[in-house]
């Protein structure tokens, strides 16, 4: 019979934390943003046109295997900001442009946040 002795029952579920032991280099009460551009994954699906976050644009490289257009990287002060992206969709389809826009919520408790813009959907994370 094999005895297991309580402490090594709880070594074995212990974490260990390798994040950032000090604060974030710069300014605290600014959060960093990242965007992702793609275009629709489907063969026949929208292309961006462009994309625009609080009144910068956002450059757009052609279109790869995997329908990345481009990113970007921003500081933004918490509060409001619009997220607005036009796509073309295929010719027989009608209206051949179509706007989007989206509302980005900052909190002041965010470190990081991912907007994430593929065809017709943005995902905030």
């Amino acid at each position: 019979m094999l005895l297991l002795s309580p402490c090594w029952l709880f070594s074995q579920n212990t974490n260990t934390y390798f994040g950032p032991n000090e604060p974030i280099p710069g300014d605290p009460q600014l959060v960093r943003v990242q965007i992702l551009v793609y275009d629709d994954p489907n063969p026949k699906g929208v292309q961006m046109t462009s994309v625009t976050l609080n009144h910068e644009d956002i450059p757009l490289k052609p279109r790869d295997i995997y329908g990345y257009r481009g990113q970007a990287s921003f500081q933004l002060r918490p509060g409001k900001y619009k997220l607005y992206w036009e796509v073309n969709q295929d010719d027989q389809t009608w209206p051949r442009t179509i706007q989007h826009e989206e509302e980005v919520f900052l909190d002041p408790r965010d470190a990081w946040i991912q907007i994430t813009v593929i065809g017709n959907e943005a995902s905030i994370s």
